[in-house]
């Protein structure tokens, strides 16, 4: 193992209630930003702080569930949601306006959002998605991430 400097992040995040809190650790290229949020419904403001993104930016909603979530740059406006019924966890995904046309894999604009960990009675654990290629290729200077939990 080498002595080498910690890698500064590429990017910054700030929530809109103090209460909040957005933590963000720096793994090579991969930037994983953690968000609590006691209140349940909020947002959060993803700056860039280099020329360019990081290659991957992985984003954690500690939430009992996913009512909606809303990722916005570039001009771009990108939803998701988890369905209330755990046992189904239906994810879907979308460029809003047009909640009918359903996002796959494929898409730049696919969010990968996931739950994460378990399952206790109706609530989760919390959520995970990643930054979509189509967002990071656009390079806005912020992104704003909106969410609104089902339990709040």
């Amino acid at each position: 193992m080498t002595d080498q400097e910690p890698q500064l992040p590429r990017i910054s995040g700030t929530a809109k209630f103090r209460d909040e809190s957005v933590l963000i650790a720096v793994d090579s290229d991969r930037h994983t930003v953690t968000i609590q949020s006691p209140r349940g419904i909020s947002e959060v403001i993803l700056h860039r702080l280099a020329a360019q993104w990081p290659e991957r930016v992985v984003v954690r909603l500690h939430l009992k569930g996913l009512e909606d979530l809303t990722v916005e740059g570039g001009g771009v406006i990108v939803r998701g949601a988890v369905s209330r019924e755990p046992e189904t966890n239906q994810i879907r995904q979308w460029v809003s306006p047009d909640e009918s046309v359903v996002l796959t894999a494929n898409d730049p604009f696919w969010l990968d959002l996931r739950v994460e960990g378990g399952v206790q009675g109706e609530h989760r654990n919390g959520f995970q998605w990643t930054l979509p290629w189509g967002l990071r290729r656009a390079n806005p200077t912020r992104v704003r991430v909106a969410f609104v939990d089902f339990f709040r």
